[in-house]
């Protein structure tokens, strides 16, 4: 019978949510928020925090005498990218880039604009208060879309590699 080791089971839960926070905060945060925030002690979460950098999943930055946390763009990036190749098959990330071709399309017509960033310059005071929520709403759908459609389009290109490099590893076995 297998018994699990309390402490290291305390151990994963503390880095778990000390990983959660760092690795979704939107702006660097210190220690001390990162702990508040994962309900943990601030020296426990250094020592994971410092530990998530040695693994290139956080970078730091100054701020005054305070180290900050965030997390590293381009290992979020290619994290993406393997999660979409592991999670979907390569028609269904072709049929999501269709689909969110599509929206913008819809977008661009209802609008007559050709990017988000136009949409934004129509959103004034001379429509209602539902108009200029639905626009800005639709703008910021669109950024996400334009993000979400770069990164399946890189794992549209790589799928194919990434397969056939596991099927090498199987096989070699």
């Amino acid at each position: 019978m297998h018994m699990t080791d309390p402490e290291s089971t305390d151990h994963t839960t503390k880095l778990n949510r000390i990983r959660e926070v760092a690795m979704t905060a939107r702006e660097p945060k210190n220690a001390g928020e990162i702990a508040d925030a994962a309900g943990v002690a601030r020296n426990t979460a250094k020592k994971y925090l410092r530990q998530l950098v040695e693994a290139d999943k956080l970078e730091t930055v100054q701020q005054g005498r305070e180290t900050c946390y965030y997390p590293d763009p381009v290992t979020q990036y290619f994290d993406q990218i393997r999660e979409f190749v592991n999670n979907h098959h390569k028609e269904e990330l072709t049929a999501e880039l269709n689909a969110i071709r599509n929206d913008i399309e819809g977008w661009k017509q209802t609008y007559n604009v050709e990017s988000a960033d136009e949409l934004r310059t129509t959103v004034g005071d001379d429509l209602p208060a539902d108009e200029r929520r639905q626009r800005r709403h639709d703008a910021e759908d669109w950024d996400y879309y334009t993000h979400q459609a770069t990164l399946i389009q890189q794992a549209i290109q790589l799928y194919d590699s990434i397969e056939a490099t596991r099927e090498s590893r199987v096989s070699a076995n």
